[in-house]
């Protein structure tokens, strides 16, 4: 089948998990110092941003996946569903970070809870990647799909990076929470080019 309903789908998951990440941006409550609440509430701004970067940066490489796909075939489409419910997911773990990277007990468990969401999304997207660019069904030519394949052969590095993010939870989470930040900066550098012209 085409891909064209495919991304379609998949346009409108990303689109409303990222606009959920804003419903966890709270107002602080009348009759409190409000320029010193609204930088408390700074964990709440870091995860939004984190979040609505990593989900954005992902759209765009599943987008530039998609451009270089000729058809969709039915494991793929399911590979996609797959990484569009890790996406759905991203709104949970990042109110929970808002709400406990400061708390005294909490912070580990949100940030590990945030991790373990990330290294799903990175395993969906690698098999989406992997799946995509195995052989020349899908992509059109073995040639490109090698080349393809070539240049996002770092796709795999958010596996570690996450990883090693959730281990920085159990040490310090402002470091795990850099982690993640850091990775989703990686995943921002155009690793996949755009198909050539046709």
């Amino acid at each position: 089948m085409r891909t064209s309903r495919l991304e379609a789908f998949s346009d409108g998951v990303f689109a409303i998990a990222a606009t959920l990440l804003v419903l966890e941006l709270r107002v602080p409550d009348e009759g409190v110092d409000l320029p010193r609440a609204l930088f408390h509430l700074w964990p709440a701004y870091a995860a939004y941003l984190i979040s609505f970067a990593t989900i954005g940066i992902i759209w765009v490489n599943h987008h530039t996946l998609l451009e270089h796909c000729k058809r969709a075939d039915r494991p793929f489409l399911y590979l996609n569903l797959l990484l569009l419910i890790t996406v759905g997911i991203v709104p949970f773990p990042t109110a929970l970070v808002g709400r406990y990277i400061l708390a005294e007990h909490g912070a580990t468990a949100a940030l590990v809870v945030y991790g373990l969401g990330a290294l799903l999304i990175a395993i969906a997207f690698s098999g989406v990647f992997f799946y995509a660019t195995s052989g020349r069904h899908l992509i059109g030519g073995e040639a490109e799909a090698k080349r393809l394949r070539i240049d996002g052969r770092l796709f795999p590095i958010g596996l570690v990076s996450y990883t090693i993010g959730i281990a920085l939870a159990f040490v310090e989470p402002k470091a795990s929470l850099a982690m993640y930040a850091l990775t989703a900066a990686f995943y921002a550098l155009p690793v996949l080019p755009l198909p050539r012209e046709r």
